[in-house]
């Protein structure tokens, strides 16, 4: 977790994983387990908590984030997200494409885990079984997320198209070129270099610039109609 997600990275990272806009989050469990120093304290996660924790930074890292912030905007508007009160099914299987490391992602945010998750103190707290992966496929042209606030039942679906990302044609060529001399250890050092930087550009741009992205995330509001998993994880208990 971020402590002070404005200052320089430090381990020399990338300077702009400080300068992506944190999500803040209140954490329940933490507060009653006596972690903060005083009540009504929030935690900040940044961007390079997702890097320290998926060991990298790529375009679907740089997704993940940024739909599960579109999507706690959404639900909470002007107030604090709530860590733990959030359920989450991903549309695919978790060990199809990048749906795994999506999960993860989202997990580390928002405290939704899987059945291997925290089981509940009592009958509070339960973090199993928040975040489900489905294969039913919404759009077959998109990544797509269902996030629900279980104290209201307020549900909105992401869906995220990283074909719609903004990224110069001649960089995206150029940028697999290397890719495959750097994988297969036959690039120079300033072929390596560039691949890197190219790389991280895209990030970059993704996080800091978000060129058009009410093309390539789209937040859709549904009715919690047929999905009582609010009611049903807060009456099963852990």
């Amino acid at each position: 977790m971020s402590e002070n997600p404005g200052a320089e990275p430090k381990n020399g990272f990338r300077d702009f994983f400080a300068e992506v806009e944190p999500l803040q989050m209140r954490e329940p469990f933490a507060q009653t387990l006596g972690v903060f120093k005083k009540e009504d304290a929030v935690m900040e996660y940044g961007f390079l908590d997702v890097v320290k924790m998926a060991g990298h930074a790529c375009p679907t890292t740089a997704g993940a984030y940024l739909c599960c912030r579109q999507a706690l905007k959404a639900l909470y508007r002007d107030k604090t997200p709530i860590r733990g009160d959030i359920a989450i099914t991903v549309y695919g299987e978790p060990d199809e494409g990048v749906y795994g490391v999506i999960g993860q992602v989202f997990s580390l945010l928002t405290g939704a885990a899987p059945e291997s998750g925290f089981r509940g103190l009592g009958h509070k707290f339960k973090r199993k079984d928040l975040l489900v992966f489905n294969p039913q496929k919404i759009d077959p042209q998109a990544l797509c997320f269902e996030f629900i606030r279980m104290d209201t039942g307020q549900t909105v679906l992401v869906k995220f198209y990283p074909h719609r990302i903004p990224f110069p044609a001649e960089k995206s060529k150029r940028m697999g070129e290397l890719m495959q001399k750097v994988l297969w250890e036959a690039a120079k050092q300033d072929e390596i270099r560039q691949f890197q930087d190219l790389w991280m550009e895209k990030v970059s741009e993704m996080l800091m610039k978000q060129t058009d992205i009410s093309q390539w995330i789209k937040i859709e509001t549904r009715k919690d109609e047929k999905n009582e998993r609010g009611k049903n994880y807060r009456s099963t208990g852990p």
